[in-house]
């Protein structure tokens, strides 16, 4: 059997006849149909996006749920992204790799899924990766060599963590409390 993996091009033409409201993304060749988004998910997104946009202001570009190009055939919608910031906001192109500061995953209910992903942005070259856990665990991937990162921080409530590229101030990793699993 031979299979046929897709292009950007290919793809950007499958979204145009999706049905609307279909979250899908690519990645390396395969169209995979995103998971809902749930109240605890949407909600750990939202308070990311707050307190990262507060702790580095202009330094950093907040994009959230938005496609991020790492290949000829990788085209993944990570929860959360900070990228350098550009005067046109990515208007003129989607912003790639090597535009990132950090990519955040919310893996309640995806982390095959996010592990997956994880090696695509290691392949990309995403500096770093943060993964965010059900029970409010945040592993932090530094450092991609191949399709592994080398360094991998686990990150409690009450610590403090920051991405390497934007270093200061740090993050007092405080999810919100009750937070439902999907």
């Amino acid at each position: 059997m031979i299979r046929h993996r897709l292009s950007l091009e290919e793809f950007q033409a499958l979204l145009e006849k999706a049905p609307e409201g279909l979250r899908l993304e690519l990645l390396d060749g395969e169209v995979y149909e995103m998971a809902p988004i749930g109240s605890g998910h949407a909600s750990l997104v939202t308070y990311l996006t707050k307190q990262l946009e507060r702790l580095y202001g202009d330094r950093a570009l907040a994009y959230v749920q938005n496609p991020l190009r790492l290949s000829p055939h990788s085209l993944p919608q990570p929860d959360l992204a900070l990228l350098r910031p550009r005067e046109d906001f990515y208007r003129e192109r989607l912003p790639e790799a090597g535009d990132t500061l950090l990519v955040v995953e919310v893996s309640f209910s995806t982390r095959e899924m996010d592990l997956k992903k994880l090696a695509l942005y290691a392949q990309g070259g995403v500096p770093e990766v943060w993964l965010v856990e059900e029970g409010g665990s945040l592993e932090a991937y530094r450092e991609p060599r191949g399709d592994r990162y080398r360094h991998r921080l686990l990150v409690e409530p009450g610590e403090e963590v920051a991405p390497l590229l934007l270093s200061h101030p740090p993050l007092l990793w405080d999810p919100p409390r009750g937070t439902p699993p999907a």
